[in-house]
């Protein structure tokens, strides 16, 4: 497997010759603090990696989207997959896609919540409507 390490740069080139040979985006850009607004270079990089029209997994909350408002200011990514960590924050709750929660603390009580069998080693549940 090849993953393109991009150096950091205000130059976005290197990231669109990137995206030309990517099967998949993993989006861990921002944390679950993220405030508004997006600085540069990600005011440019996140509407690149969304009009790149390619699959976007996000971790815990979608880069750009308020942890309990979600995205209601429209500027953040458009995952098709979510996986949130330790539990599902309240800003996707508008979320529409593949939703896992996982994580190595992830309460047993969650665990056992409807959504498939899990084994001991296993930490992970969809959350599929």
């Amino acid at each position: 497997m090849y993953i393109p390490i991009i150096p950091p740069s205000n130059d976005l080139e290197d990231l669109r010759k990137a995206l030309q040979h990517t099967d998949v985006i993993l989006d861990a850009i921002f944390g679950f603090s993220f405030k508004p607004p997006i600085r540069a270079p990600f005011d440019g990089v996140i509407p690149m990696l969304n009009e790149s029209r390619l699959p976007i997994l996000s971790v815990d909350i979608p880069s750009g989207w308020d942890v309990e408002k979600g995205n209601v200011l429209g500027i953040g990514l458009h995952p098709s997959v979510l996986i949130s960590l330790t539990a599902p924050k309240q800003g996707v709750a508008d979320f529409v896609g593949r939703h896992f929660l996982g994580g190595r603390f992830v309460p047993r009580c969650v665990l056992s919540l409807p959504g498939g069998s899990l084994k001991n080693s296993q930490r992970c549940i969809s959350l599929d409507r």
